[in-house]
């Protein structure tokens, strides 16, 4: 049976992950190209459907390794003395930034092949190579916005997941 989050979430379907992005806690996946012209007439490189999780998740890698939403509050890995002072805030400056920039610069793409809906609205998003994208929100904790999914072609597509849910 189709459901409307599987619905939303076959748009990522064969889309590569292109680029991640993070405002505070709310981590940006983007799927696909698209370019978006800000109002100073900047162009900016997003994906053509970008995927903001606000709520527990973590990319299982192919080798068994895991990039985990917690890696925000740690420090990214550095040569040397670390830095005095850590903002976990600052772009970059956390282990979560630094390894999803890292997998993004490696080259290999990728895909989602497959999804599958859990409980609590949540998903994991099966890529190639058996790497996979566990979405699970947090039943104990109400949030305007769990995870939405939106296009940046356009179109005015927009799916939520949360309190303030479609």
């Amino acid at each position: 049976m189709r459901t409307p989050i599987k619905e939303a979430l076959d748009k990522l379907i064969g889309l590569p992950l292109t680029k991640t992005t993070r405002t505070e806690l709310v981590q940006y996946f983007h799927f696909g190209k698209a370019h978006y012209t800000t109002p100073q007439g900047l162009i900016l490189d997003v994906g053509a459907v970008t995927l903001a999780l606000n709520c527990p998740w973590q990319l299982v890698l192919p080798n068994g390794d895991s990039i985990k939403h917690s890696e925000v509050f740690m420090r990214k890995r550095e040569a040397g003395m670390p830095a005095l002072k850590f903002d976990w805030k600052v772009p970059g400056a956390n282990l979560r930034d630094q390894r999803l920039q890292l997998l993004i610069n490696a080259g290999g793409e990728l895909t989602p092949q497959g999804l599958e809906t859990t409980d609590n609205n949540g998903f994991i998003l099966h890529f190639e190579y058996g790497a996979k994208l566990i979405v699970s929100p947090d039943a104990t904790k109400e949030q305007e916005v769990n995870w939405q999914l939106f296009s940046n072609t356009g179109d005015g597509f927009s799916f939520i997941v949360g309190s303030e849910a479609n």
